[in-house]
């Protein structure tokens, strides 16, 4: 019995000690365009003269640790030859361009000469990033491995994880995004593609800034105190916006997006009591201001591209002008829709008067001016729905519930 599980154990020994490995793990994100895949590579796999051969001694940390400056070169260089042998990243038909690095042989002092065990495998994180063409909807993978090893693909995190494994010779779609998402990126970082990204961020999806900006047209729909807060506004949004693009401030999300859904009501219950335009207004809009270009600063954070920082004056220039473009966008259709009724209301006056006059005695005629309750009864009514609407934003938020569903 003692021979039997001593050959048992010099079997398992042997197989443990083989550098043959039986398959390579990968995990791909898809960020709007952004193809990130990470891979768990054996340092010495990846050198040619230790590939395959199952009679060969497992390395381990040490053997890496070991190699010094040169040999950690070579392990980077043919660590690349090896995944641009076995890997296609694909689009539909289409092969796509990727690049790859090794983090840790980057830097002067690689972080496995001080951490892990000697005897733990010579693990390497490898790095492999792409990006998918405009309209592209599927993420595909080619794999084909000289000595048969598997790819073990993982896409999606905790219970939306799955793991899809590609034997040698095999392909298939790893992850997909709808065709919305596909407008999400400009087709080009030129400020003419984040000007177009900066509008359609305002119109149609950024409901809670055109409630915002409903609520600033409602107090006085003049263009004079319309400007004076929108520049206000505008500045302030610029100020935020750039500042946590360059990471110079940080805040979690959640409650940025609650204290955006508060400014939307309180703009509309403000608009009760406010009867014009006043400096306490403008120095709320300058802070509302601020907050709503933290939540800007979120949706460029996820757009900028990765290792690019060279491009984010032309994102913050080009997303800006197309915030205030969205911005006038929305002014002039509160216009428009205030003037056509206001040409309903003067059609429907004139009649209204006249059938009146002819109804009544001479002695009660009157004559009926209804324009100053229009422009009361229009500020009342619509700062109330733009009061409600922030006060469910604010609930559906700070419950994590849905409420309604188009807010």
């Amino acid at each position: 019995m003692f021979r039997l599980l001593l050959l048992v154990w010099l079997l398992f020994t042997g197989v443990a000690a083989a550098h043959q490995i039986a398959e390579v793990s990968m995990s791909v994100a898809l960020d709007g365009d952004r193809v990130t895949a990470i891979a768990d590579a054996d340092a010495a796999y990846m050198l040619p003269e230790f590939r395959g051969d199952e009679d060969e001694e497992a390395k381990d940390l040490a053997w890496l640790r070991e190699q010094g400056p040169d040999g950690w070169r070579k392990i980077a260089r043919e660590c690349e030859a090896y995944w641009r042998d076995c890997l296609r990243v694909k689009a539909g038909d289409q092969e796509l361009a990727w690049t790859l690095r090794v983090p840790d042989l980057e830097k002067e002092k690689p972080g496995f000469l001080e951490n892990g065990d000697p005897e733990e495998l010579p693990m390497l994180e490898v790095v492999i990033e792409a990006t998918l063409p405009t309209g592209a909807t599927k993420l595909g993978v080619a794999w084909k491995e000289p000595f048969g090893v598997n790819l073990i693909v993982t896409t999606g995190e905790g219970e939306s994880a799955e793991t899809k494994p590609f034997v040698s010779g095999e392909e298939g779609v790893v992850a997909e995004r709808t065709a919305a998402e596909t407008e999400m990126k400009p087709a080009e970082t030129s400020v003419a593609g984040w000007i177009k990204l900066g509008f359609i961020h305002i119109l149609p999806k950024g409901v809670d800034h055109i409630l915002f900006v409903l609520g600033l047209f409602l107090l006085v729909p003049k263009w004079k105190p319309l400007l004076q807060q929108t520049i206000v506004f505008t500045l302030a949004h610029s100020l935020s916006l750039a500042a946590a693009a360059l990471g110079w401030v940080r805040f979690p999300s959640t409650p940025v997006e609650i204290l955006i859904a508060a400014s939307i009501a309180w703009v509309g219950i403000e608009n009760f009591w406010a009867k014009e335009l006043g400096k306490g207004r403008l120095i709320l809009v300058g802070i509302f201001g601020l907050v709503h270009g933290l939540g800007f600063a979120g949706v460029l954070a996820e757009l900028l591209p990765a290792g690019q920082p060279e491009k984010l004056p032309a994102a913050l220039l080009g997303f800006n002008v197309g915030v205030e473009l969205g911005q006038i966008a929305v002014l002039m259709l509160a216009f428009l829709v205030v003037s056509a009724f206001t040409l309903a209301h003067f059609v429907f006056r004139r009649v209204t008067n006249r059938l009146v006059q002819k109804a009544l005695p001479d002695s009660w005629r009157v004559s009926c001016n209804w324009s100053y309750a229009r422009h009361v009864w229009v500020k009342r009514i619509g700062s109330v729905m733009v009061a409600l609407a922030g006060l469910i934003l604010v609930i559906e938020r700070v419950a994590n519930i849905e409420i309604v569903p188009f807010l």
